[in-house]
């Protein structure tokens, strides 16, 4: 395939700026800001920029089916590739940041179904909704309308359990990009590997083995176990969980952390994210280290001169979750539904909708994460809380709850 290069990367640069002035103006009209809260480094500035790296390489994808006379595959050049896997790359590795504080106090230290709760809370409305909405395009696209086996199925797709055909319509997990996947991971992640490590933390502590022990022993176990199980797809991205964990102990240590922040650090990590999407195929092998790089410096706290700390940076940060879900379906109503914009429009300049995209996809992800996800969140919070009071009540005198 012949890709317009050009105009895909004059369109990847006006996307990601128009998606900046949008979200700056988001902020303008008031959209709340987190404030006064414990961030770790400044990785709430970066979801964003990944979420928008997402839906360029899903944009690619399209246009090879739309124009290129490919198929729905793996661009083949490898900046178009790398550009959306490795940014899954770094978001598997910001959950394991955000996550460790609860493994590195150990097992007994969490109250478990509280963290559960919220987590719940924070991921499933949203998911209501773009399960809703997908349904919606597909019933647009089809004429269909809804059967027996869509509560079930649905059921499926809110739970990150699978993407069976909505509907019927056998392309269903194309309407939304088939991101699925990676919520299924962080699933894995929060019910199953989060309970585990903080287990293995507690015996790391009992043998006073240094915290930062764990995530290198993970980093090393993962790399065998995604040799002996390649099938297993967990395993293929547990360096990366640990990754996100070895970089919250560099985090807490304020010498490493200030080199992470100076302004050689800031040029040598661009490089090394650059170097990673370029030359690479793939986030799994040999272009971790460059990532992992890149992503220790964001978590020490480097804003990329200014960037990741703006206004605009953070509207996009907190509404990632929205961006990540919703895209797919921008993407599927423009290249099947949106000839009458498109056909005119040569393939070099096609690009060029990206930042009208951008335009769409902002407003909408901010209006719900006001309507549905903050809602969620305070919700689970507020259970969890009444969880822990509720522990801390029958635990007996003396105990930790």
């Amino acid at each position: 395939m012949s890709y317009p290069i050009p105009g895909l990367l004059a369109g990847l640069f006006l996307y990601f700026l128009g998606a900046i002035l949008v979200a700056d103006g988001v902020a303008r009209l008031g959209f709340p800001l987190p404030a006064g809260e414990k961030r770790i480094g400044q990785i709430d500035g970066l979801r964003g920029f990944l979420c928008l790296a997402v839906m360029f390489h899903h944009f690619v994808v399209w246009m090879q089916i739309a124009r290129l006379g490919g198929r729905w595959e793996q661009p083949t050049i490898n900046f178009f590739q790398m550009i959306g896997s490795g940014a899954v790359a770094l978001f598997f590795m910001a959950t394991g940041l955000l996550f460790y504080p609860r493994i590195r106090a150990g097992f007994s230290a969490n109250n478990w179904p509280s963290i559960f709760v919220s987590r719940v809370f924070r991921i499933i409305p949203l998911s209501i909704v773009a399960v809703s909405m997908v349904t919606g395009v597909i019933m647009f696209h089809t004429g269909r309308g809804l059967d027996e086996a869509y509560p079930e199925m649905a059921f499926r797709w809110i739970t990150a359990t699978g993407m069976p055909p909505l509907l019927g319509y056998e392309d269903s997990a194309r309407v939304s990009a088939y991101v699925l996947w990676t919520l299924n991971m962080e699933w894995i992640f929060y019910l199953l590997a989060l309970p585990a490590c903080a287990l293995l933390m507690e015996l790391f502590h009992r043998r006073r083995w240094p915290s930062w022990t764990l995530p290198v022993v993970l980093i090393l176990a993962g790399i065998v176990l995604k040799k002996a199980f390649h099938d297993v797809a967990f395993w293929k991205y547990l360096p990366m969980f640990a990754t996100g964990m070895l970089s919250f102990e560099l985090s807490v240590r304020p010498d490493i952390a200030r080199w992470f922040q100076s302004r050689p650090v800031t040029f040598a990590a661009l490089a090394s994210l650059l170097f990673a999407v370029v030359v690479f195929k793939s986030p799994l092998d040999l272009a971790w280290p460059f990532l992992a790089f890149f992503f220790m410096a964001v978590a020490c706290g480097n804003d990329l001169g200014g960037l990741l700390r703006s206004r605009a940076a953070v509207v996009l940060g907190e509404c990632s979750y929205g961006m990540y879900l919703m895209h797919g379906m921008f993407l599927f109503l423009l290249f099947n539904h949106g000839q009458a914009l498109t056909n005119p429009v040569s393939t070099p300049l096609l690009p060029l909708f990206l930042p009208l995209l951008a335009l769409v996809l902002v407003p909408l992800v901010s209006t719900t994460y006001l309507l549905v996800e903050r809602p969620g969140m305070k919700t689970g919070h507020y259970l969890a809380r009444r969880l822990r009071k509720s522990a801390h009540r029958k635990a007996p005198a003396g105990s930790a709850a």
